[in-house]
């Protein structure tokens, strides 16, 4: 029947992804697996952070705000996917 729908892997510096696995190769680039195309997109960092010394978590490309309850915003840095990648 044709009506199976076999899922397409990715292969991306010897490592296989399945599809539609999201990873990042790099802590400001993300990319996705979508039947068997690599599709990557850049992360857009937030340009201005509402607190003092902002700091940059091992592996990740945003700086955030230091954990006070006050000031911390779980949004920052959040990763979204924009549509410039289906080019």
């Amino acid at each position: 029947s044709g009506e199976d729908v076999e899922e397409i892997a990715c292969t991306q510096n010897g490592q296989m992804y399945l599809n539609r696995d999201i990873w990042k190769p790099s802590p400001c680039q993300i990319c996705v697996c979508d039947n068997g195309a690599i599709l990557c997109d850049e992360i857009q960092c937030q340009d201005v952070l509402e607190c003092e010394n902002p700091q940059v978590p091992p592996g990740e490309c945003c700086p955030v705000c230091p954990h006070t309850t006050r000031d911390f915003d779980p949004t920052i840095g959040k990763i979204t996917f924009r549509c410039a990648f289906l080019k």
